[in-house]
């Protein structure tokens, strides 16, 4: 696969992301979640765990809404893509919970760091994405709004695509992941 389709099928996978809105279903987070890790391997070439997952939200993410990096959680603490690894990436995808395994916890996870809504909720409630969020469950979260998480991975994949053009280290990256780790077609 070229990098060309990759970009054209990674734009259907968002688009598909996006016919889910009207569910409401957690499933979306889960999906953009491991979008979020495929395009941290992409960039890099690479399988770099936790840590490339983390360094890609702070590198492409941050470029489209900075609070990526700079959230900080009203404990004072600066670490949503710690958060975003190990409660939204690991917590959803490995235990379909918000709640980091032991694991998670030992490197910085913490219990409910992330708040999930959509953004017809976020209007009724006058919330936002990536602002700070408590209440009688929920101490101390970030709150991801569907819509505006997958917007933003949309920009982020736009971005790397833009970046490649001009990039050949980037470029090269992108193809050696798609070689060992084609996307997805169809027909699965």
């Amino acid at each position: 696969m070229d990098i060309l389709a990759a970009h054209s099928l990674l734009k259907t996978r968002i688009s598909e992301l996006k016919a889910t809105y009207p569910v409401g279903s957690p499933w979306i987070f889960l999906a953009a979640a491991a979008l979020v890790e495929y395009l941290a391997k992409l960039v890099d070439g690479e399988d770099k765990g936790g840590k490339g997952y983390k360094d890609f939200v702070i590198r492409w993410m941050a470029q489209v809404r900075p609070e990526y990096k700079d959230f900080k959680y009203k404990s004072g603490e600066v670490d949503l893509p710690v958060q975003m690894y190990h409660v939204l990436r690991c917590g959803i995808v490995h235990s379909l919970s918000l709640i980091p395994d032991n694991i998670g916890k030992k490197h910085g996870g913490r219990n409910r760091s992330i708040g999930l809504l959509y953004k017809a909720e976020s209007i009724d409630r006058k919330l936002q994405h990536l602002h700070s969020y408590s209440d009688t469950n929920i101490q101390d979260a970030a709150l991801f709004v569907a819509e505006d998480f997958v917007e933003d991975i949309e920009k982020v994949i736009e971005l790397i695509f833009a970046e490649a053009n001009i990039n050949t280290a980037l470029a090269n990256n992108i193809k050696l992941w798609l070689n060992l780790h084609p996307l997805l077609k169809g027909g699965y």
